[in-house]
């Protein structure tokens, strides 16, 4: 085929990076259609990015002739369905990160994060992981995962130097945190699956469990495997000498999710990984990856890094000129990020995935990273309810 022509289902934030990232590969790739929950913001969207064709809904969009791939950003707990009905109608996929979560489904209870049994949720997520890989398999669709931070240029970098290093990883670690969102989704089980360890982990779960892959990958021919997880998770947002401050400058309000996380995982070669993440970190978005060889270190300082630094006294005098994602504010020293998107991985990612529909082949980040991430995440959840490590299924 000349030309991939690409569907998307939703037309928010994440749609919005993505035709960014388009843009960069504007020779192999046509977007010909959007759909969204409500009809107006799919106008609005399509206007916007000069798309020709508005659906309905999901349903006409991945029965169309015109699609041959379905870019699903809509948010978590939608995923499914959408990733279900394309496989069905023989539609490759690509979907954003986490795959798939839980969400009180077959409940009625209003705090799901708290009032249902952790040990619950990961046998459901078990079930529908199992559901869509089926679908997936039967209908034999290629499934891309939006793990955008696997095609980083550091962790790319990194993974050459791991490659002629010839040396083990015996850890690594990695976080995702900044000072919390203050979407209405996010607060809750229902809406968003959990809290840091869902929304905000699952991006150093996937670069942790892909630089394990790779490694084992390279040097035996298959990949190294998580084995088991220890989970904490924490709200450290409702504490007392908190609650008494005046002024908050994390988010707050939080109602049956966690605003804090780490999660330790035994890989079945014996060696660590150890992921941070929370709701509660001033300054700005952190990713970082910090890779311990028997032979050396790699630090991967993605958001933020020194690669420019400003300083203002007012936070006025850069206006509305992007600076990084989730800083306080503008005004004193800053580190402003040139690309942030190429930085982070999108466009490289989106362009992995669009060739391998033109190649027949795997993408770099597939279904089989996409299912051991949801694994570990909800093995996390058993692990600090129960208190023990969870062995991973």
């Amino acid at each position: 085929m000349d030309k991939v022509r690409v569907g998307l289902v939703g037309a928010g934030f994440i749609a919005r990076i993505h035709m960014s990232a388009y843009k960069e590969i504007s020779p192999y790739v046509d977007i010909v259609g959007v759909c969204s929950g409500r009809r107006e913001n799919a106008e609005r969207f399509a206007k916007e990015y000069g798309i020709p064709k508005v659906f309905d809904n999901y349903e006409e969009l991945c029965a169309s002739f015109d699609v041959d791939v379905v870019d699903v950003c809509t948010p978590t707990n939608l995923h499914d369905e959408v990733i279900i009905c394309a496989a069905k109608n023989k539609k490759h996929v690509m979907c954003e990160k986490p795959l798939t979560g839980y969400f009180g489904e077959d409940t009625d209870k209003e705090l799901v994060g708290i009032e249902v049994p952790k040990s619950f949720m990961y046998k459901k997520v078990l079930e529908k992981i199992e559901k869509i890989e089926k679908v997936i398999k039967e209908n034999r669709v290629k499934f891309m995962y939006g793990e955008n931070l696997v095609y980083a240029p550091s962790i790319e970098k990194m993974k050459r130097m791991i490659l002629a290093s010839s040396s083990p990883i015996l850890e690594i670690r990695a976080e995702c945190s900044h000072s919390g969102s203050h979407a209405s989704y996010a607060k809750k089980w229902r809406t968003s699956g959990g809290g840091s360890l869902m929304r905000l982990g699952s991006h150093p779960v996937a670069v942790v469990l892909h630089l394990k892959h790779y490694e084992g990958l390279i040097k035996d021919g298959k990949p190294i495997r998580a084995k088991a997880v220890w989970g904490e998770v924490g709200n450290l947002t409702k504490i007392d000498k908190f609650l008494k401050e005046e002024k908050h400058y994390v988010a707050t309000s939080w109602e049956d999710v966690e605003d804090w996380s780490v999660i330790v995982i035994d890989f079945e070669d014996g060696t660590k990984g150890i992921i941070f993440s929370n709701d509660i970190s001033l300054g700005g978005l952190k990713n970082w990856v910090q890779v311990s060889l028997s032979s050396g270190m790699i630090y991967a300082n993605i958001n933020p890094n020194n690669m420019m630094v400003a300083y203002t006294p007012e936070e006025s005098i850069w206006k509305e000129e992007y600076i990084a994602e989730k800083i306080e504010t503008k005004a004193g020293w800053n580190f402003p990020s040139p690309d942030d998107f190429w930085t982070r991985g999108f466009p490289q990612e989106l362009k992995d995935f669009i060739l391998a529909v033109i190649e027949d082949r795997e993408p770099i980040s597939s279904f089989d990273l996409a299912k051991e991430t949801a694994k570990v995440l909800y093995a996390g959840y058993y692990s600090s309810e129960e208190g023990r490590k969870i062995e991973i299924e």
